[in-house]
Order: C-alpha cells, then structure tokens, then sequence
C-alpha cells in the first residue's frame, strides 16, 4: 500500500511538472509572438528584403530578387556554378561590410574591375569577383557559406572578410546584426531557449571580470578558444581543398581616434597568429587605412557612430590594397585552373 502511495504521488508531480511546463511553453510562445510583432513594426523592411533561411545554421537570409539582392539572395550580380578555363575565380566570404554600400562600390566589384582592367590585358585571363556576404552574419553562419556554397562556384582564391564583431551571438548579441537573428530565430523549444540564454548571460557577466568592457575587445578576450576553434576549421578546409584561403582583417572605426591610438592591434595580432597557425594567407587592412584619418574612410550614419562600415572611399583603398597584395603575392604566376 505504501509502494502505491509513494508512485501515486511521483505520477502526480511528474504530471505537475508536465502541465507547468506546458504552460510555460505557451506564455513562453505567446510572448516571443508579441516581442516580434513589435519589431516588425518597429522595422517593416525586414519582412520585406529577409526572410528565415531553410537551413537552421544559417537563420535568415536576403529574399531572392527583392531589395537588390541576386537569385541566390545576395547583393551581388548572378554567377554560373561554371566557370571558363581562362576565368580565375574570388569568392568573397563575409558580413554587411563586403556586402557593401551597393553592388557597384562594394570592395569586391571595384577589385574586380581594376583587375580586368589592369591585370587582364597582360596575364591573358579575366577575373570574377563574387560575393557571398549578407548583413550581419557571423562567423558560424559564414562557415556554412564556405562549407555549403563556395566551392560551387570553383574558386581559385578564397577570401574571408573578418570583421572585429564577427564572433558575436547571431540571437543573443543582438547589437551586433540589428535583431535580424532575433527577429527570425524561431526556437523548437521556448523553455529551453530561456534557459540556454539566461546560462550564456550568466557565463558573459562572470566573463566582464576577467575582460575589458569595450565589445570588441570583449569578444576577443571571451570567447578566444571559440575563435581559434572557427578558425582552425577555416584552415582545415583550406587543407582539404587545397586552395589558399586569405584571411582579411577589418579594423573598426574607433569614435574620437585616429589609427595612430588604434586600441585593437593587439586583437588584429592575435587573430593574425590564429590565422597563421592554421595554414591561412593573412591580410590586414589596418595597414592599408592607417595613413588616413578614420573619419575620411567611415560611413556617416544617422542612427549615430558606425564603428564598422567603410565608406565610398573605404571599399576603394580596400580593393586597392587587394590588388597590390594579390599581383604581388598571390598572382605572379598563378594560371587559371580547369573548374574542380
């Protein structure tokens, strides 16, 4: 009677856990609705130009087509898979800063253009730059761009667009991509996402501590070995495909200095060691932009300092700086090579 007692009493708290969790799970929800509601209309352009991505990893993605962007979904002109045995491939691998201003200014189109316009005449070859950068991804959504769709394209060079935010939380870092990840990471269960973001905001505050407060530096400091670890894999494609894969560092644009105070070189040579070890080309365009004055090269936004975003004349000196580092290094006896 007793053994009866003590099951009946497990089955009623096991029913009891069930139903509050049930219950949590649909105010849960019921919230996670009202919060989106607020910033779709906060932000009507989202629905308009991104929608959720099919593949999870990925989260969201530009609308085929619509607001610029290619069939493909990026702001870029459409490319075959195929390529001509005179062609020689870039495929750019990145975040808003490569997507560009537009597809005419971005860093990647005006490097194609002074390549086909310089290069081509005596190398007997033509170029194609194609970029495959959507606004605010980071480094876990851009691997699955390497992984997924790059090599389709049979590139013969790699370029992978580092940006000093890249490592941030596509949901939980929302500053870091204007709530697109937020906006359409629709969780399987809403408890335990509750849970897994109350654990990263908890191990973030117990972090601050040991880091310095500045978000990119924090980034660095915080989740170095997740850093290493993206980069190792970075490289280890690289190896498995045997293809040069250049790692290209952004600085940011720090508000009231110039780049003689930059504060984050140490973060570029610690990412520069990283990226080394790993097997990878590493260009910084820190060297390219310290002779100018930041504010030249940045974009004026009116929602206040873009720290990240070059301007006009920032995407022409990158592609400038590109070019020099790629005839001089990377070209001088490259050949096109028949599509893998």
């Amino acid at each position: 009677m007793l053994h009866a007692h003590r099951r009946y009493a497990l089955a009623l708290v096991g029913v009891s856990l069930l139903v509050g969790l049930g219950l949590a799970e649909g105010l849960l929800r019921s919230h996670y609705h009202q919060a989106h509601r607020k910033m779709a209309v906060r932000d009507p352009g989202r629905e308009l130009c991104t929608m959720r991505a099919t593949d999870p990893r990925l989260i969201y993605t530009y609308v085929p087509n619509r607001c610029g962007a290619n069939a493909h979904g990026y702001v870029d002109e459409d490319h075959t898979y195929e390529k001509s045995p005179t062609t020689y491939r870039i495929v750019i691998i990145g975040d808003s800063v490569a997507s560009g201003l537009s597809r005419t200014t971005k860093f990647g189109r005006v490097l194609e253009h002074r390549l086909n316009t310089t290069a081509a005449p005596r190398r007997g070859r033509t170029y194609e730059v194609i970029v495959l950068a959507r606004s605010g991804y980071a480094t876990v959504q851009e691997l699955v761009l390497l992984e997924e769709e790059a090599f389709q394209y049979h590139p013969d060079v790699v370029l992978w667009s580092y940006v000093l935010n890249d490592p941030a939380h596509p949901v939980y870092h929302a500053n870091a991509n204007g709530e697109l990840g937020r906006f359409w990471y629709v969780p399987r269960y809403h408890v335990v996402h509750v849970l897994q973001k109350a654990l990263f905001q908890w191990q973030e505050k117990r972090k601050r501590s040991q880091c310095e407060p500045e978000f990119h530096h924090f980034l660095h400091c915080a989740y170095r070995q997740h850093i290493a670890a993206n980069i190792q894999k970075i490289g280890a494609i690289a190896t498995q495909r045997h293809l040069p894969i250049i790692f290209l560092i952004h600085p940011i644009f720090e508000q009231g200095k110039t780049y003689a105070d930059y504060s984050l070189r140490p973060v570029h040579a610690m990412l520069q060691t990283m990226a080394t070890a790993a097997g990878l080309i590493v260009w910084d365009v820190y060297d390219a932009f310290r002779a100018y004055d930041p504010q030249e090269l940045q974009v004026v936004s009116e929602h206040g300092h873009d720290p990240w975003h070059p301007n006009v004349k920032g995407h022409a000196i990158i592609a400038e700086y590109l070019y020099e580092k790629l005839t001089q290094e990377l070209l001088v006896d490259a050949t096109p090579q028949r599509p893998r």
